[in-house]
């Protein structure tokens, strides 16, 4: 095998992108097998994101459109803290800034509403603290300001108000007769008249509220996590002081937050997709797909209804160069605009951030193709269910272009042995731009079935059991033989691992380690072997459930020789300084029995591409696919793990050895500051990747199969032979059926 390089020097110039916002057009349409409300987008409404140059974004405390104006108070943090209000006008651009007057060095800011006329209302907050910053008092003011920013007046409200002294104040809202609501995640909301005068309280039971806000039709509605998980909102009864019957949204990812909608609706992103919910009916549906506008779902922060069917919104971009915080309106436009261009599809289980900021790129360099991103991942987040869905798609005939492949459990072997997977390698070639020598050689081993390659793979995570040397002289993979026969010679106050119970010891050595137990490019199995038997009678020796002791942490029973196996991930070189750091003297990484008897394994972290025969365009598919072997996506912010190029792995290295400052890392009672590693430190962390030429996959279908026939065996109702040949079997037909 080829030895990495160690390079002193940086050997890649990150490169910087800069790439002008552009006006995006969506063709709202069908689904295409995403989970989606049952409204579902109306296929004749199509809009275009028109970005507007609004000032002082990336500060914004509140902010209102009234009239055509939107009015916008931001935070300006300097040697004194300021306040602006911004005013910009939706029809012609123009913008006004006032800084707000009256505002005191000694008082911030709690909490700010706009009123329909643009004038605003403040808690402003005023604490006293020791010299040794140690809590004295705290007082609460209530001003109002007109829509210039003008003081009209302040009152000290600490006493009306009737919060104590910890208050701190999250919810700050007017209802449509004038009455406020002042509360927190942590106390109930309380209910002022218009002259602040308190008036009651509603008691939100175990309900945490995590937002507040009132539709268009004049309803106050709250918002928070449901007990039964996804977000519920509840129209708030003021006059008689309760909330009312929760609704589940569809909600299920991000904050608990809504933002007010048309009619008795509210707004909320669910993914990568818009969503509206009725708070009388319960009634959901799909708005928008904020991809198909060529905006990345994840940088939105609020959404805004207009008169006119267009949607305000405001993001706040933190991934990318040149970044930052701003405002585009998503205008609904005649469908004859928008250009027609060939339509790819990728498909993945859950969309990345990484995946849409490169499908968006590719989106807006490129006028004759266009890219869509389908997400198969459910509303209640079941990977399973996911891939049936995705799988029944495949075999139904609606196979997607491309696939993104991340993660243990995507079954794309099974894929390839079908015909439905295509070899990159003769793509790679004709495009010319990488050779397949420039993937590390140990990751070729580890991706390729008979000499072809079928995913690409971005970043990827060591996978083993880190362990000091001194146990391990001589040994280079754990198998189930030599693991009984180490346990032994332990002390018995020693154990071979933390979790050592039943669940662990089949997760770690079976579910975690399939290719041990099976050969997909032969459709073969081998569990009614003698190496699985004793896997089998090891683990039921162990409890059947973890006992747990909080007297003792793992870092010290690892430093102390208590544990001795310690199964982990690592994904950058300062994870190797601190397990060895933890361990406290010279440790190596060995994993249960593979191919190569090595057992340490790689698993595929990033994006890793792939392209399906059925693809038409593969040519166009390979330039995405590319993208996230490119220098510039392997120095980008959205890349984490192992690259697995020789050049990007260079200069992963040289950043390990260049690292500014000391940076802390701590688990437990143990706690170091990492600096840029050393050669040594270097060479042991190379020497582990290098010999990481197995993928590591979790087969949860046949995992299934595993845990319901080993049930009755650790409760004494089967032997090992038993179990062992109806695994065997049962997995057998299970393999002729799938591969």
């Amino acid at each position: 095998m080829r030895k990495f390089s160690l390079f002193n020097r940086r050997s890649l110039t990150a490169l910087t992108l800069s790439v002008a916002m552009v006006l995006g057009l969506v063709g709202c349409g069908k689904e295409d097998g995403v989970a989606g409300g049952s409204g579902g987008i109306n296929p004749d409404v199509v809009y275009k994101a028109e970005y507007l140059a609004v000032p002082d974004m990336n500060s914004v405390v509140n902010w209102k459109e009234t009239d055509g104006t939107l009015h916008i108070l931001s935070a300006i943090y300097g040697e004194k803290r300021e306040y602006k209000l911004c005013t910009y006008n939706l029809a012609d651009g123009s913008t006004t800034e006032t800084t707000m007057e009256g505002v005191t060095e000694d008082r911030y800011w709690s909490s700010a509403i706009f009123n329909e006329d643009g004038s605003l209302e403040v808690i402003e907050i005023k604490e006293d603290y020791d010299e040794e910053w140690n809590f004295i008092s705290r007082e609460m003011y209530f001003n109002k300001y007109d829509s210039n920013g003008t003081p009209v007046s302040s009152e000290d409200a600490t006493e009306k108000l009737q919060l104590g002294e910890d208050a701190y104040i999250s919810h700050f809202m007017k209802d449509a007769e004038g009455n406020y609501l002042i509360g927190s995640w942590d106390m109930p909301l309380s209910i002022y008249s218009p002259e602040l005068e308190k008036v009651g309280e509603i008691s939100t039971g175990n309900t945490q509220i995590d937002g507040l806000c009132m539709t268009q039709s004049g309803k106050v509605v709250a918002s928070s996590w449901g007990m039964n998980g996804g977000v519920d909102v509840a129209v708030v009864d003021v006059a008689g002081k309760k909330l009312g019957t929760a609704i589940n949204t569809e909600k299920t990812n991000g904050s608990a937050v809504v933002w007010p909608g048309a009619g008795d609706t509210v707004l909320y992103m669910n993914g990568n997709q818009l969503y509206s919910c009725d708070v009388v009916t319960g009634e959901t549906a799909v708005v928008m797909d904020i991809m198909d506008m060529d905006v990345n779902p994840d940088i939105i922060q609020s959404v805004y209804p207009l008169s006119d069917g267009s949607f305000l919104m405001s993001y706040h971009d933190w991934y990318s160069e040149g970044g930052g915080a701003g405002m585009f309106i998503a205008k609904p436009i005649d469908p004859s605009e928008v250009k027609e261009r060939i339509e790819l599809t990728v498909a993945t289980i859950y969309a990345s951030q990484e995946l849409n900021d490169a499908v968006i790129k590719f989106n807006q360099s490129n006028e004759e193709y266009r890219i869509k991103v389908v997400d198969y991942m459910t509303d209640d987040w079941d990977f399973d269910a996911a891939l049936t869905n995705l799988q029944n798609d495949i075999v139904a005939g609606n196979v997607p272009d491309m696939i993104d492949m991340r993660g243990i459990n995507m079954p794309w072997r099974n894929w390839a042995a079908k015909g439905i997977l295509t070899d990159l390698y003769p793509l790679m070639e004709a495009d010319g731009e990488y050779a397949k020598e420039d993937l590390l050689e140990n990751v070729r081993e580890a991706y390729e079935v008979d000499g072809s390659l079928y995913i690409l793979p971005s970043t990827v995570t060591i996978q083993g059991l880190l362990v000091k040397e001194k146990f391990v002289d001589g040994i280079t993979t754990l198998s189930p033989s030599v693991l009984l026969e180490m346990e032994k010679t332990l002390p018995e106050d020693t154990d071979l691992f933390w979790y050592n119970y039943q669940g662990e010891i089949m997760y770690s050595m079976v579910y975690n380690n399939m290719d041990s137990w099976l050969d997909y490019e032969k459709g073969e199995c081998y569990f009614n072997t003698d190496e699985f038997k004793a896997v089998l009678a090891y683990a039921k020796e162990q409890p059947a459930e973890m006992v747990w002791d909080d007297s003792v942490t793992l870092p010290g029973q690892l430093a102390a020789d208590k544990v001795i196996f310690y199964n982990v991930g690592m994904s950058q070189v300062p994870d190797y300084q601190f397990n060895k750091y933890v361990f406290g003297e010279d440790i190596t990484m060995i994993g249960y029995p593979g191919k190569d008897d090595d057992g340490v394994r790689l698993v595929t972290n990033g994006c890793a591409m792939a392209i399906t025969e059925q693809c038409e365009h593969k040519d166009v598919a390979w330039q995405l696919a590319k993208t996230f072997i490119s220098e510039e996506y392997l120095t980008g912010i959205h890349a984490w793990g192992i690259p697995t190029t020789q050049a990007g792995l260079d200069n992963f290295i040289y950043e390990a050895q260049h690292m500014e400052g000391e940076h802390g890392y701590s688990w437990d009672d143990v706690e170091m500051s990492i600096t840029s590693a050393t050669d040594e430190e270097v060479e042991e962390f190379l020497a582990i990747l290098e010999k990481a030429d197995e993928l590591q996959y979790m087969d949860t279908a046949i995992q299934k199969i595993i845990e319901e026939e080993v049930a009755p065996y650790f409760q004494g109702q089967k032997s090992e032979e038993e179990v062992a040949d109806i695994i065997q079997s049962r997995v057998d037909i299970y393999l002729k059926e799938n591969m």
